[in-house]
């Protein structure tokens, strides 16, 4: 009968004899994988490589292929940080062409009201906010003056169309209401051939057209060209 120690040592041998099979089965999926690389004309080889002995070579050839492979790797991040980059610099043109953005504080002042009123009526969604970076940016379009369309300040229907849109994003919701559109609205008649959701809401429109604007709302994001 094997003792203990037989049976351990046995077992050892066990254990590296398929360390040796997994770590010889790794070696080689990388050399077959540079080798297809080669034959592709992903990874080239120099007549200095050439020249050199078989250790030399297969060195020569996975440094080479460790160094192409970070480079790549690192090409896809950067590509991926370039376009997040580019794409928030689009949308900071955007709302600048479309009049602009307000901070909390700034949105406050336009409103006289608290930080904290702002902070609630984002919350409540009576205000659309943007989350630039962490912080909560208020576009403009949405602040009046104009007692015909206003309620404390907000264009009147805002709050109403927002609570139609709370599955989007922030950004979503900008859209809706500042895209350009050719729909036809039942009571509402554009001294363009376009208009935005936002030009409706300035418009001082009826209960009709509002109900046209909720219509849109609710539609919004669907295969319905309205």
């Amino acid at each position: 009968m094997a003792t203990t120690t037989q049976k351990r040592n046995v077992h050892d041998r066990s254990s590296d004899n398929r360390f040796s099979m997994m770590s010889a089965d790794r070696l080689q999926n990388i050399i077959g994988e540079i080798a297809e690389n080669i034959r592709a004309g992903k990874t080239s080889v120099s007549t200095e490589s050439m020249s050199q002995t078989d250790m030399l070579f297969a060195f020569d050839l996975l440094v080479q292929y460790s160094t192409e492979h970070a480079i790549l790797s690192q090409t896809k991040e950067k590509k991926r940080l370039q376009r997040r980059l580019k794409s928030k610099i689009m949308f900071a043109q955007t709302l600048e062409a479309d009049g602009g953005i307000l901070s909390t504080a700034e949105a406050a002042e336009a409103l006289g009201k608290t930080k904290t009123t702002v902070n609630t009526w984002r919350k409540n969604g009576k205000l659309l906010a943007l989350d630039l970076d962490g912080e909560f940016y208020y576009p403009i379009f949405q602040f009046t003056d104009d007692e015909k369309i206003s309620d404390e300040g907000v264009l009147k229907g805002l709050k109403t169309l927002l609570s139609h849109l709370e599955k989007f994003s922030d950004r979503m919701q900008y859209s809706f209401f500042m895209e350009e559109r050719n729909t036809v609205l039942n009571g509402f008649k554009s001294e363009k051939n376009t208009f935005t959701v936002a030009d409706v809401l300035k418009s001082n429109p009826s209960a009709i057209v509002m109900g046209e604007l909720c219509r849109l709302a609710r539609l919004f994001g669907s295969q319905d060209p309205a």
